[in-house]
């Protein structure tokens, strides 16, 4: 027990090459098992590996290890050393009930009806959990619950109340929603960039929620390439479901940044009938708004289109 305890002191104190060690000779015991996985999944003091930290998240959960078994869990949501199996996933998040992690991913699979029907009352009944143990994303879900009406009955005030519960312990989803309404916190010093890059990093680990706040927040904030990319992910359907017409409705929506790039893009959607009805005659006046900005692309669509 002290070794494990000594272990996980380094841990925490950032010293991995000596806490992997530690952890090292406590295998096969599953916590250690469980940090082990942590250290191979995010290259902790060795080389990262999927694979290994599969391996080791799985002897956690041999060993009954909660968290390592919630995080096992994610390996199979998210194709970490393993194919993609949600129904793996979903039932052993229900095999973590003592994880507050594992309840969390339970109440989202509910409320998006990922592999089981949609049911709200189940996911507020387990954010409802989650947040009696001071977890903060569960009081700002809580709150978005309240303020849009679905799942409860709306209450703005109670949805209100719940979200500066979330800020007061500084989530980073109720710190975006107060400084998008135009209520910034003094706490919060980022730039706009500072939210693109977050963004960025986001979409990266596939955080679709976070992703979205972080977008629309720095697009609220006159962020161009911000809406470039929350368009292009509506293109690509990468991260979210393929959607031309949200993306077509995006740039229209946003005429008013008055930049060339928005032009261009308007063009070409009216052009080729990308979410909206074909307009030759929409698409060169966009497509002459973008090139009179400099917009070379522009340039050279509008003399083909015009054929001279």
């Amino acid at each position: 027990m002290e070794a494990l305890i000594k272990a996980k002191e380094q841990f925490h104190a950032k010293k991995y090459k000596e806490s992997f060690s530690l952890f090292k000779n406590l295998s096969p015991d599953a916590e250690a098992s469980y940090f082990l996985g942590l250290h191979y999944l995010h290259g902790l003091g060795v080389k990262q590996s999927d694979d290994k930290a599969f391996s080791y998240f799985k002897k956690s959960w041999e060993g009954l290890f909660h968290e390592g078994i919630y995080m096992l869990g994610m390996c199979y949501q998210e194709g970490i050393g393993v194919k993609v199996d949600l129904n793996q996933a979903f039932k052993l998040y229900q095999a973590a009930r003592d994880s507050i992690n594992a309840k969390i991913k339970l109440a989202q699979f509910y409320e998006e009806g990922i592999i089981v029907p949609k049911d709200l009352v189940k996911a507020i009944r387990l954010y409802n959990d989650c947040q009696k143990q001071g977890h903060a994303y569960a009081m700002y879900k809580i709150g978005r619950f309240y303020l849009s009406g679905e799942g409860l009955k709306q209450n703005m005030n109670q949805g209100y109340q719940w979200l500066q519960k979330a800020l007061a312990e500084n989530h980073v989803l109720a710190v975006n929603y107060f400084r998008m309404i135009g209520s910034k916190p003094s706490t919060d010093f980022r730039s706009t960039d500072d939210i693109l890059r977050q963004a960025k990093s986001a979409i990266d680990k596939k955080q679709v929620e976070y992703a979205m706040s972080f977008l629309e927040l720095a697009i609220k904030e006159e962020s161009v390439e911000a809406l470039m990319i929350l368009v292009d992910q509506y293109i690509q359907g990468n991260l979210f479901e393929k959607d031309l017409e949200k993306a077509f409705k995006l740039l229209l929506k946003h005429q008013s940044l008055d930049h060339k790039d928005i032009d261009y893009r308007l063009a070409y959607f009216y052009e080729h009938g990308l979410g909206t009805v074909s307009s030759y005659y929409k698409a060169a006046l966009f497509y002459e708004k973008a090139a009179n900005k400099g917009h070379y692309e522009a340039k050279e669509a509008l003399l083909e289109l015009r054929g001279y």
